[in-house]
């Protein structure tokens, strides 16, 4: 069954209220509501393409996959790799338990993912 990932992939982003941040980007709160409820049985171009500028991602980073066993798909078939990752933490949080040369680090690495442009 395939579904949406953007709170998921939000909260990821360190964004914890993802309904008040689609709408404070633009987005219509009743879409809003539909998107984060999964009441929604179809998008618009319009509608994906908003959620990947909003979420900075690809369209295949919005959804993710769940076998319900109404298919039988091949082990190498494409939606297996839509499968949900492990459950996401807020980076901010995570990075709050650091203690100082973790941090340093961090930066350090995070300079060079920057060079790397």
């Amino acid at each position: 069954m395939l579904s949406l990932n953007v709170a998921r992939l939000l909260q990821s982003r360190g964004i914890d209220n993802v309904s008040r941040y689609l709408v404070e980007k633009g987005m219509k709160y009743h879409t809003v509501n539909r998107l984060l409820s999964g009441k929604t049985d179809s998008l618009t171009y319009a509608t994906i393409e908003q959620l990947c500028i909003l979420c900075t991602c690809a369209p295949n980073e919005l959804f993710v996959w769940r076998d319900d066993g109404s298919h039988a798909l091949a082990k190498d078939h494409p939606l297996h790799t839509l499968k949900a990752k492990d459950e996401v933490v807020n980076p901010v949080e995570r990075i709050k338990k650091l203690s100082v040369s973790k941090l340093e680090k961090l930066k350090e690495f995070m300079d060079g993912l920057e060079k790397e442009g």
